[in-house]
């Protein structure tokens, strides 16, 4: 994707609002460029937000996995306390709708529903650990949903194993590829890895361990308004395990000294909804250094993107005190 390209996108998000019939009512604004391109549509008369448009990142997603994760998002409005952005359909009826880039490409567009809220205050110690036991409520309300669902297993979703997370076939790219990886630290998390995917083969995948997950639910994906939960930003949902979404609750911050107190404020909302077995804790520290690796990769392969610079510094160095953490727990 040419993160430098912000013209291409702006031309997208332009053509995208003809197909929803809006292209003399309103206008698009840029909000974040990373794997989609995302826009707030605004009438340009009133101000008023009509919608949140999502243009992804050709090859990311097919039309069928979209399709499917605006399904899923219909079952949790309809089925679970949660809020989430349902999708407009455009003016044929259809929840995706598909704009051809200047660069001949075709682009998926979506655009949700806009949704008022306030994202919850990361700098507050206190008040971040009461949000993360909403996190883990919210977090097992989805859980709760996609088991009870018939449809779920019907869904065309990414399937998030340790192959797909930090193996031979990573989404998100190679751990390896980090700018300031050096051979000590390759070794190590090399060592990490042989170690969490033995680990995996032991929890294996049961219908109480793994399913249909957010996968990306951290905080800055939560809204809140009054006592109402709202969840955002399913781009990344697909099968996984259940411990993967508390693992990328803490995403950016593994290594920070309040981990153990987020993750127990996390296990006190979800066990609200459904159990947590002993099993399932014994795997915690697995997951959050799965999901380390991952983010390295994802930092390694998106270097051109807005926060990634801020997010490095430093990024080594913590994720080698988690590494040699975990081979003294399980090596």
């Amino acid at each position: 994707m040419a993160f430098e390209n912000t013209e291409l996108f702006d031309q997208i998000a332009t053509d995208a609002l003809e197909k929803y019939g809006w292209q003399d009512t309103d206008e698009s604004k840029l909000i974040v460029l990373s794997e989609n391109a995302t826009y707030m549509v605004k009438n340009k008369n009133t101000g008023e937000k009509d919608g949140v448009l999502r243009i992804s990142r050709p090859g990311y997603h097919t039309k069928s996995e979209l399709n499917s994760e605006m399904k899923w998002l219909r079952q949790i409005n309809e089925y679970t306390p949660l809020v989430v952005a349902n999708p407009i359909k455009g003016v044929d009826g259809k929840n995706i709708q598909v704009v051809k880039g200047s660069d001949g490409e075709d682009y998926f567009c979506v655009v949700c529903e806009y949704l008022p809220g306030e994202a919850p205050d990361e700098n507050n110690e206190a008040k971040m650990v009461k949000q993360f036991s909403y996190l883990g409520e919210t977090t097992a309300y989805l859980h709760r949903q996609t088991e009870i669902w018939n449809g779920t297993a019907k869904l065309d979703r990414t399937e998030w194993n340790y192959d797909t997370i930090i193996g031979e076939h990573a989404a998100w790219g190679r751990w390896q590829d980090f700018p300031e990886m050096t051979e000590e630290a390759e070794k190590l998390l090399d060592q990490v890895a042989r170690i969490i995917k033995k680990r995996l083969e032991r929890y294996g995948k049961t219908e109480n361990n793994y399913g249909l997950i957010h996968a990306d639910l951290r905080l800055a994906n939560l809204l809140l308004e009054d006592d109402q939960i709202k969840v955002i930003d399913f781009d990344d949902c697909g099968f996984g395990w259940h411990l993967h979404d508390l693992a990328s609750a803490l995403s950016f911050i593994e290594d920070k000294p309040i981990v153990p107190k987020l993750v127990n404020a996390w296990l006190d909302g979800y066990r609200k909804v459904l159990p947590f077995t002993d099993t399932d804790f014994e795997e915690i520290d697995t997951f959050i250094m799965m999901r380390r690796m991952q983010l390295t990769a994802w930092l390694a392969s998106h270097k051109e993107s807005g926060p990634v610079a801020e997010l490095s510094e430093g990024w080594m160095d913590g994720t080698v005190e988690l590494a040699e953490r975990y081979v003294r727990l399980f090596g």
